[in-house]
């Protein structure tokens, strides 16, 4: 049985998955299936998938678009592998990803997912950015409460939690940012420091088509999230922690009156009983101080 598997999902992305597929039959880590679920595509995904020769990758094809959230279920349930590691058809495999990531779950068995820095790409593989995520678990978990803090296709996660986990139809467009939050209820949850991915962001790009759902989303998400912490929020507040989480803080907190509203309202976050009790109170004014400098460019 193969230690990792390698999941893809893929649809209609023939233009990109070769690189793709490639990149992760470089790692020198070998000792992982590529399994490969077609979500349906109508382009030439298959036949193009058909010419690559390696005994590792697996193949299948949907009879239908049933969507990501479908199709993502469907491999974990298929997967053989002790770990999952994610990624999508346009994205590109950096470093020792497989490698690194496997040893540090196989090290550190209270960690459920690790994720990994990525830099962005255009449509022709141009760098346009590169991210940094945290890499503590503290950061990570309370981090969860205000961003996503991890890149879907950089995560590697433990399988036996992702088969009792899986991904949520209801948070379609943020699945994976629900199914960290659910991971680190249960597991510790971290970045490592070094890149291990390039994510290609362009028009057809799912997340950049569909922004107005993937934000209902994690406003939904956001307030459920609010709520396990005994915070009580009005629509207009959660509309302003959410606004952080969309990256709109630089435009929103421009003068002293919003951001003393921002203030104001993290002092509600930051005096739940429930954070208090959960982590130190130095640590917590810390991470304040971090997020809206980080965040919000408020220092």
């Amino acid at each position: 049985m193969p230690q990792t598997t390698v999941l893809i999902p893929t649809y209609n992305c023939a233009k990109y998955i070769v690189p793709a597929i490639k990149s992760v039959l470089a790692q020198k880590y070998a000792d992982y299936e590529l399994l490969i679920i077609d979500d349906g595509s109508t382009d030439t995904t298959e036949e193009i998938v058909s010419k690559i020769s390696d005994s590792r990758i697996v193949y299948l094809k949907n009879s239908c678009n049933k969507g990501i959230v479908y199709t993502l279920n469907k491999g974990i349930e298929m997967a053989k592998g002790e770990y999952i590691a994610r990624m999508d058809a346009d994205d590109i495999v950096l470093g020792n990803r497989l490698q690194a990531q496997t040893d540090f779950l196989t090290k550190n068995p209270d960690y459920g997912i690790v994720g990994g820095w990525y830099q962005v790409t255009n449509e022709n593989g141009k760098i346009i950015d590169t991210v940094e995520g945290v890499t503590d678990y503290g950061s990570a978990q309370l981090g969860l409460l205000f961003r996503n803090q991890f890149t879907h296709s950089a995560v590697t996660m433990r399988t036996d939690l992702a088969k009792q986990l899986k991904y949520d139809p209801e948070f379609q467009y943020c699945e994976d940012y629900d199914l960290w939050v659910r991971f680190a209820e249960v597991s510790k949850v971290a970045n490592l420091p070094a890149y291990y991915l390039s994510y290609r962001w362009y028009s057809e790009n799912s997340c950049n088509r569909k922004q107005k759902e993937l934000k209902q989303a994690i406003l939904n998400l956001l307030s459920r999230e609010l709520d396990k912490i005994e915070v009580e929020h009005t629509a207009e507040e959660l509309m302003l922690h959410a606004g952080v989480c969309f990256g709109m803080a630089p435009k929103l907190f421009k003068n002293e009156e919003k951001i003393n509203g921002l203030n104001q309202w993290y002092d509600k976050v930051f005096a739940s009983e429930v954070l208090i009790q959960r982590y130190d109170e130095e640590w917590l004014l810390d991470f304040r101080k971090n997020i809206l400098g980080k965040y919000c460019g408020i220092y």
